[in-house]
């Protein structure tokens, strides 16, 4: 491995991308190599960066060069493509006291007189290195960025290393400013960057990979400090019986509201729900006056890759059940510690095991399997362990699909994911799939097996083809039957979708207008970021692929298959936005309401417990300030989660992240 390094970074060298002092890093995920990132001077303050790595076939490659005096960055240019392949032209800097920029979405210019930052829209992880160095010079702790906010670190941990048998000093620093819970940063005691680290993608210098689990640990620890805190502060334990009285409750049977109700929560179960002449709260209580607002069970979604961040976005837009869809080995260990109320959180009511072929394009996480036995021992190793269900990749090989299967369903797992490469959903139906993933996976039925859909292909070729598909076709409805004579479940994602295919840069991303005052400045910008970079000069065609994407998520409805809401993109909002698609697809609003309650509990086999407001159920459930039957975007007007039975205020949690509440 390091000849081969070597012979890479030679050939860079040679390129102009690096020079004789340049410091190089190693991007995993999370235990392979996927990437690097190489860092240079060259003299007279000029600092270089170069950062590339693959995920999936996404991936950014980038080359940015900085212009720096006494620790003040003057100016930066960045060139290369990002995430998705678009061209990364970006710009910025410092002159006459005036700063400037430009990038994809926008161009500015603001009066400077002290020390500044500038936050980037494409970058590389060890850019950070520069505000560290900013910061400590000025011996302040905290620093303006441009555009908007402010950038504060605060040292976590010292740690010593030991690197063939040499002690090798590190600090541990939190980082945060731009919205939500801090990132963690590992420098040196001279302040340069050495490693971030997380479960999913981890950037180190080269050479001290083996570090990774170790600092991991350590920085899990400060981190689960934080939510510890946060749960402290958050969480609200009545110790009495709850009573919401004069509330509309929504009926998941029947799609009806009830209205005028009380209903009466004793530690986490729902103890009484009836007519608010004839239901009183018990003697003690705490009441909630419902009148004028909608109580609804709580929210799914269906698609989630749990975090310990996440819990608060969940919680505060009224998700109280999440099934997970991949992840780090580590997640049975943070389900036990949301159960506990250690964390706070939804309810990991599903977690699923993630499986792939090991190879270029290959997923970021989970059990990677090189011959079919190791993906059968990987099917035993998530039922060991209380999975409920196993998720095939895009790599996995077609005739690998039914023996997976079949053992999977030996020991009670159900089986979803991506359809894999060079297969149609409907022999992965025939296989043993109980869920496809995603709508663009339905979308490819209808072209054929040859497009390679394990990188960027399965979502450009459904955004170019799409709209040629006929959703009312006899294909169509021939897949549709199948779909519902095999009771197969279908998680559509389509927010995802309409991000990809139809959100313009430099425009709010499509839904996001009424509630974009929500954000916090620099984490805002994100909304106008743009979908996949393919579709300049094809807007029109785009968006008539995402509109039969729609129809043919209302004719699966028609014909009665079964379906449940799931993001893969932001907690709480993204779900919120999930919700709307449907209503905007003509699916009558309770329908919707059905299918993010009683119908994702029902799938996931935990209705006995949730997925309706009745007497000896859980205590998951969503106050509303509206009535999103008559408005589904009254889906939004979140004033009150309750999760086994403990409150949480949305208000005071959004406000904990630097966000806005919504009123």
């Amino acid at each position: 491995m390091k000849s081969f390094l070597s012979l890479i970074f030679s050939l860079l060298i040679s390129a102009g991308y690096a020079a004789v002092d340049t410091t190089r890093y190693t991007i995993l995920t999370p235990d392979k190599i996927a990437g690097k990132q190489l860092m240079w001077s060259s003299g007279d303050g000029k600092v270089s960066y170069y950062y590339e790595y693959n995920d999936r076939g996404r991936g950014p490659k980038l080359r940015i060069d900085l212009t720096m005096d006494n620790h003040q960055l003057l100016a930066r240019k960045a060139t290369g493509v990002d995430y998705f392949k678009g061209a990364v032209e970006e710009n910025f800097q410092i002159t006459n006291g005036t700063a400037s920029w430009k990038n994809q979405i926008e161009e500015g210019q603001k009066a400077v007189s002290g020390p500044v930052i500038y936050s980037a829209m494409n970058g590389a992880p060890g850019e950070i290195e520069w505000a560290f160095k900013l910061l400590m010079h000025h011996r302040i702790l905290e620093v303006d960025m441009l555009p908007a906010g402010k950038l504060k670190i605060v040292h976590m941990k010292s740690h010593t290393a030991r690197v063939n048998g040499f002690p090798e000093e590190l600090e541990l620093f939190a980082v945060s400013g731009s919205g939500g819970p801090p990132d963690y940063v590992w420098v040196t005691p001279k302040h340069e960057f050495f490693a971030t680290i997380s479960g999913w993608m981890s950037t180190i210098k080269l050479g001290y990979e083996f570090l990774v689990p170790e600092l991991r640990k350590l920085q899990d620890e400060v981190d689960e400090d934080y939510f510890e805190v946060q749960a402290l502060k958050q969480m609200q334990k009545p110790g009495v019986p709850v009573a919401i009285t004069g509330v509309s409750v929504f009926n998941s049977v029947t799609g009806k509201l009830m209205a005028d109700q009380t209903v009466i929560i004793d530690k986490d179960r729902i103890t009484q729900v009836g007519k608010s002449k004839k239901v009183k709260a018990p003697a003690g209580a705490r009441v909630i006056d419902g009148k004028g607002k909608v109580l609804l069970p709580g929210l799914w979604d269906n698609h989630v890759h749990y975090n310990r961040a996440d819990g608060l976005y969940h919680l505060a837009a009224g998700v109280t059940n999440v099934k997970d869809m991949g992840n780090s080995l580590d997640l049975p260990n943070i389900k036990k510690r949301v159960d506990a109320g250690e964390l706070i959180g939804p309810d990991i009511s599903i977690m699923s095991g993630f499986i792939d072929f090991a190879g270029p394009y290959s997923g970021p996480t989970g059990k990677l399997v090189t011959t079919l036995d190791e993906g059968k021992a990987a099917v035993n190793f998530y039922a060991d362990r209380g999975y409920q269900q196993v998720k095939l990749y895009s790599s996995i090989p077609v005739d690998w699909v039914k023996p997976l299967a079949e053992e999977a369903h030996k020991r009670g797992l159900k089986v979803c994911g991506h359809i894999p490469s060079g297969m149609s959903a409907s022999r992965a139906v025939n296989d043993g799939y109980d869920q496809i993933i995603h709508m663009n996976m339905i979308m490819l039925n209808f072209m054929g097996d040859s497009i390679d859909t394990r990188s960027m292909g399965r979502f450009v070729k459904v955004a170019e083809r799409a709209r040629n598909i006929n959703p009312d076709g006899p294909a169509a409805k021939e897949f549709i039957a199948q779909l519902k004579s095999r009771q197969t479940v279908i998680d559509p994602t389509m927010a995802v979708f309409e991000s990809m295919f139809t959100h313009v840069p430099g425009k709010i991303a499509p839904g996001y207008d009424q509630v974009q005052n929500m954000f916090p400045a620099d984490f805002k910008r994100g909304l106008y970021q743009g979908g996949l970079p393919t579709m300049k000069g094809h807007e029109a065609d785009y968006n008539r692929s995402f509109a039969v994407m729609k129809t043919m998520l209302l004719n699966l409805h028609k014909a009665g298959v079964t379906y449940v809401p799931g993001t893969d993109g932001m907690a709480g909002f993204t779900l919120q936005r999930e919700l709307e698609i449907y209503s905007g697809a003509s699916i009558p609003n309770a329908e919707v309401l059905k299918r993010a309650t009683l119908t994702s509990a029902q799938v996931a086999g935990k209705d006995k417990d949730f997925g309706s407001v009745e007497v000896g159920k859980k205590a998951n459930l969503v106050l509303i300030e509206g009535n999103p039957v008559a408005n589904i975007s009254d889906i939004r007007k979140v004033i009150l989660t309750v999760k086994d039975g403990n409150l949480y205020d949305p208000k005071a949690m959004y406000e904990s992240y630097g966000f806005a509440f919504w009123k």
